[in-house]
């Protein structure tokens, strides 16, 4: 188990982790047993862990390195041997209660929250125009990284299913701003950001004729007018 990017080797995974297959879903409907709303709860996952060390002392010395590698804010990515092209972007949840502190070692449980299910984060270069097929259960968030490689006059990258032409349907996200050879310019989705050379610009950079959506899974059209590159992650239920 991988969490934040970070593997302890004092702890070794043990058998009997509960992983739903996806979210419990709380259906509502009418009496005539139309679905009328659908409520995504939070996915649980419980893992079982032993945790090895010389002596007690010792132990109560992991446990604060074990709450300052698991507490954050904010998730952070979480990852199983045997789902090596999926991960979790999770929360720990509740906390870790020991049990009998044995002399070289303890088993305990880390209970995470998580949503969705994702895939590795992939990478689809853009040539001014490009096709592929999105994977995945439900579309998902995205973000592009861009350096000129001459002085140039304004972006503009889009993305939609073929043959969309309304623009509520169309991704679209077209700035004015002279760029200079060698800026580097990203554009994040789900922060809705735009930053050029490490620098927010989101609120002073000129954003025209934009709609910004999710990637919809499926086949989708891309363009941009310079050399791209799209990054992101297949959400699976």
């Amino acid at each position: 188990m991988k969490f934040n990017g970070i593997q302890k080797p004092y702890i070794g995974v043990l058998r009997g982790r509960i992983r739903p297959f996806f979210a419990p879903l709380s259906r509502s409907s009418k009496f005539d047993s139309s679905l009328i709303q659908t409520d995504r709860g939070h996915r649980i996952v419980e893992v079982p862990v032993f945790i090895k060390y010389d002596d007690i002392p010792q132990f109560r010395s992991l446990t604060e390195d074990i709450a300052g590698w698991l507490v954050h804010d904010e998730p952070k990515i979480l990852e199983f041997k045997d789902e090596p092209d999926r991960l979790y972007f999770a929360v720990v949840d509740d906390t870790i209660r020991e049990n009998i502190a044995r002399k070289n070692g303890t088993d305990v449980v880390i209970k995470f929250i998580c949503g969705y299910k994702y895939s590795l984060e992939r990478n689809l270069p853009i040539n001014t125009t490009a096709t592929n097929n999105i994977d995945g259960h439900k579309s998902t968030s995205w973000r592009t990284k861009t350096t000129f490689t001459a002085n140039q006059t304004g972006y503009e990258v889009k993305f939609n299913a073929p043959g969309k032409s309304n623009l509520r349907d169309i991704c679209k996200i077209k700035l004015n701003f002279n760029f200079q050879k060698g800026d580097v310019l990203q554009i994040d989705y789900r922060k809705r950001r735009v930053t050029l050379n490490g620098n927010d610009i989101t609120n002073t950079v000129v954003i025209l004729q934009s709609n910004f959506m999710e990637l919809p899974i499926g086949q989708v059209e891309f363009t941009a007018n310079h050399q791209t590159e799209f990054y992101y992650h297949e959400r699976y239920y």
